[in-house]
């Protein structure tokens, strides 16, 4: 285990969360939003994207649109670029969030990930 994980492992009971809303939508691999609550640090974190496909699952942090002259900046697709307003350090520490915040909306709406009727 690196000294990263091990630091992490050290301080997960303090960074446990919780998931204190949900709101489903199906759009391509998305399936909803969150709001994550980590209460030994008194932060929610609202609007995280929490998406699957497949056996992959993954969780995105709120972003910013970018705008440029005004005007929000598109990918080639057409869809609008985002700016990230934070992130993880590490890809370790990353990762344990979007297990913990997956754990999270599962506990409040088991059927989170379930396919779309």
């Amino acid at each position: 285990m690196t000294s990263t994980a091990q630091d992490f492992n050290k301080v997960s009971e303090k960074l446990a969360v919780e998931c204190v809303d949900w709101r489903p939508r199906r759009r391509n691999s998305l399936v909803g939003s969150a709001t994550i609550r980590i209460p030994a640090r008194r932060l929610v974190i609202l609007d995280i994207a929490i998406h699957n496909k497949g056996a992959s699952q993954w969780r995105a942090l709120p972003g910013k649109p970018q705008v440029r002259d005004g005007v929000l900046v598109r990918h080639d697709t057409g869809k609008g670029q985002y700016v990230p307003l934070f992130e993880f350090d590490t890809g370790e520490v990353r990762a344990a969030f979007s297990r913990a915040a997956a754990a999270a909306v599962l506990a409040l709406h088991p059927d989170a990930f379930a396919e779309a009727a």
